[in-house]
């Protein structure tokens, strides 16, 4: 076979033009799975690479060194659907969501519905879960009240993205530090530069946006209060429900290596369920494997509930397992076959040839992350596709100014999992808009959380032309020499 040759620019930004459009029209129009549509432009992909003298030989060699280097990940995925599942038949999340119910004031309803979401989703570690049980009961008592739905759903969407960014458990919080190659909670650690001052504007702003509301009658609790016999109903709350959720966060500070902690916080979770849960052990044992099902609950048949209520039950408890975990590491495996054939194509390092001398600086590499980070997911409606394409294009430059890889990791979230669900023909767009029955556009400028920290990200891209304040590198020399 030839030697292979180098593509021309022209023909490197046609195929990257060819990909956005497949990826455009498959996900976007045509509403196609994200797998398949991997599946098509890995295929233009590879043609496009054996034209120029790539082998299919040469793709696989790059694809085994990146699944290798993915085995911890895949495991640490497959941990956390077991441990979601261990937590549902416990009664450790229904245990929060009971707690975050009990503590919402219609006097402060925004800024309440933003807390309480907020602590839903970093225990939880999904923004659609959070939105889908708590959000709705929180749109209910927005409706009842008859206050702004849109900054309700604004609230919301904040508090649930919060968790989506920051929680050890959340897919999208685990995808881009994989993606990046960046260790978990170093990423995590690294995200509170723009989270917490995030946080902050975004109570503020809440607090100003409903400090006019007043109390709700007793009536308008009642679907919070449905929601919370329910639960009781269901399960045997106490507070020792939390422990395992508890043993999380203690490995986490204590650097525990995560899998183990995971594994370790189910089978507690297991323990408690046999303690205090009425639920036969063959069911526990396939809520860990298979997911977590609400039909499970001795109770439920004999409980009495509108069907709203039922729907949210359901929406709340039907999660978790191991195999819950497959679709992600399904696209995440796409994901690496496409890209190992766009490694060796050559387009990316033939227009990074261009790329490098126009991104000079650091604060020109972090800017261009997170703006194609956006363009993607505005292509693609999947943040995580955009996670291993950003890597594939921008990974020398933050070698070559020996940025830490936990920037990129922080500028991938910040231009791509934060704006995902603002984007109405987006999959996550949809869904919020479709769940908590507001309009994308209409709660679009009241996602405060998101949008301040996008703004809080740009912000410390810019800084590192007069101070490298929350911008780490991989040596302490590389450090003083930026």
């Amino acid at each position: 076979m030839d030697a292979q040759r180098k593509p021309s620019f022209a023909s490197a930004i046609g195929l990257l033009v060819a990909i956005f459009i497949i990826f455009a029209v498959g996900i976007g129009l045509l509403n196609y799975p994200v797998e398949f549509t991997l599946i098509c432009i890995t295929i233009v992909t590879s043609i496009y690479a054996g034209y120029y003298g790539g082998s299919w030989s040469a793709v696989m060699n790059v694809l085994v060194g990146k699944i290798k280097d993915a085995v911890p990940a895949i495991l640490l995925l497959l941990s956390i659907g077991m441990l979601i599942g261990s937590w549902m038949v416990s009664g450790t999340i229904p245990q929060m969501v009971y707690y975050g119910l009990a503590v919402i004031n219609p006097a402060y309803l925004y800024l309440t519905a933003f807390l309480v979401t907020v602590c839903i989703s970093t225990f939880t570690g999904t923004s659609w879960g959070t939105a889908g049980t708590i959000g709705v009961a929180l749109m209910a008592v927005a409706s009842a009240m008859e206050v702004s739905l849109p900054i309700t759903a604004g609230a919301v969407i904040s508090g649930a993205y919060f968790g989506d960014k920051l929680s050890p458990l959340s897919d999208t919080t685990n995808m881009a530090a994989i993606a990046a190659g960046a260790d978990l909670y170093q990423s995590i650690r690294n995200m509170l530069y723009t989270s917490l001052p995030a946080f902050v504007l975004a109570c503020i702003g809440f607090y100003l946006l409903g400090n006019h509301l007043s109390g709700g009658s007793s009536a308008q609790m009642a679907t919070i209060a449905v929601m919370k016999s329910s639960l009781s109903s269901l399960f045997w709350l106490n507070p020792l429900l939390l422990s395992p959720a508890l043993l999380v966060f203690y490995g986490a500070i204590k650097k525990w290596d995560s899998v183990i902690v995971l594994v370790a916080s189910s089978l507690f979770g297991l323990l408690l369920s046999l303690v205090f849960q009425n639920i036969p052990l063959a069911d526990m044992v396939n809520a860990v494997i298979n997911g977590f099902k609400s039909e499970m609950l001795p109770g439920l048949q004999t409980l009495t509930m509108d069907e709203a209520t039922a729907k949210n039950i359901n929406v709340l408890l039907n999660r978790g397992g191991m195999y819950s975990m497959v679709g992600p590491i399904v696209v995440m495996l796409c994901a690496f076959v496409f890209a190992s054939a766009l490694d060796v194509s050559g387009a990316l390092a033939v227009i990074l040839e261009r790329l490098v001398k126009k991104l000079n600086t650091i604060t020109r590499t972090l800017l261009a992350t997170m703006i194609t980070s956006s363009v993607l997911v505005a292509c693609t409606g999947n943040a995580v596709i955009s996670f291993f394409i950003v890597k594939s294009m921008y990974d020398p430059c933050y070698k070559e100014k020996k940025l830490h890889m936990v920037n990129m990791s922080r500028a991938m979230e910040s231009g791509a999992t934060l704006l995902e669900g603002l984007f109405p023909w987006t999959i996550s767009g949809m869904f919020m808009a479709k769940t908590l029955g507001v309009a994308t556009l209409d709660y679009a400028p009241f996602v405060l959380f998101n949008l301040c920290c996008l703004l809080m990200a740009v912000l410390y891209a810019i800084l590192p032309r007069w101070t490298n304040f929350g911008t780490r590198f991989e040596t302490a020399e590389a450090h003083s020499q930026a």
